[in-house]
């Protein structure tokens, strides 16, 4: 009998999907419960029971798990989707939710490690892919790019002010005030140019 590349016992059935979302939760767990700096393939690799080979096979390397990690987690789960007029309330609910410091542990984790290389091209993939291009799309026109360009340059400068003044600097606030706000900001950002 051959081993199984998969990692799995003899006995077990082989699925390589499985053995693939297995690899997934252990990073996003170990991820989240340490940083990413401080995790190795290896140890991602014997979290998941599986051979390190196999994280480089399903995704490259650790840099390719941590995009799909990511990429799972979400950056704006469905709010570009809907009605064009209420995105800019939806986007600032959104925002406020984060800059109250209510973010997911994987994205709390995640800031602990801001400044390694791989986590920032990570990120400049993901900003891309998940906040330009869908608010490009939805939003259309000459300076849609333009436009969705402005509001992530908002969002991304919320972020550095969370870091500058600390992950609580807007929690104090009043969440209806703070979204108000933010509605306000997001929809002259949003607005066609002209």
């Amino acid at each position: 009998m051959e081993p199984d590349p998969s990692g799995a016992s003899p006995g077990r059935v082989r699925d390589r999907e499985a053995t693939r979302q297995r690899i997934l939760d252990s990073a996003r767990e170990l991820f989240t419960s340490e940083g990413y700096s401080q995790v190795s393939s290896r140890r991602i690799a014997a979290h998941a029971g599986v051979n390190v080979a196999l994280i480089n096979r399903y995704f490259g390397a650790k840099r390719g798990l941590l995009a799909e990690v990511i990429a799972e987690d979400a950056v704006f789960p469905g709010i570009v989707e809907g009605d064009p007029a209420a995105l800019p309330r939806r986007l600032a609910e959104h925002i406020a939710t984060r800059a109250r410091g209510e973010g997911t542990p994987l994205q709390r984790a995640l800031e602990r490690s801001a400044a390694d290389p791989d986590l920032q091209s990570v990120h400049q993939e993901r900003v891309r892919a998940a906040i330009i291009e869908p608010l490009t799309a939805v939003l259309g026109g000459d300076d849609a790019r333009l436009r969705a360009s402005m509001v992530t340059a908002f969002v991304l400068g919320l972020g550095a002010v969370k870091r500058v003044e600390g992950a609580t600097a807007l929690a104090g606030h009043d969440p209806d005030d703070l979204v108000a706000r933010l509605t306000r900001i997001i929809a002259c950002c949003l607005e066609p140019g002209g």
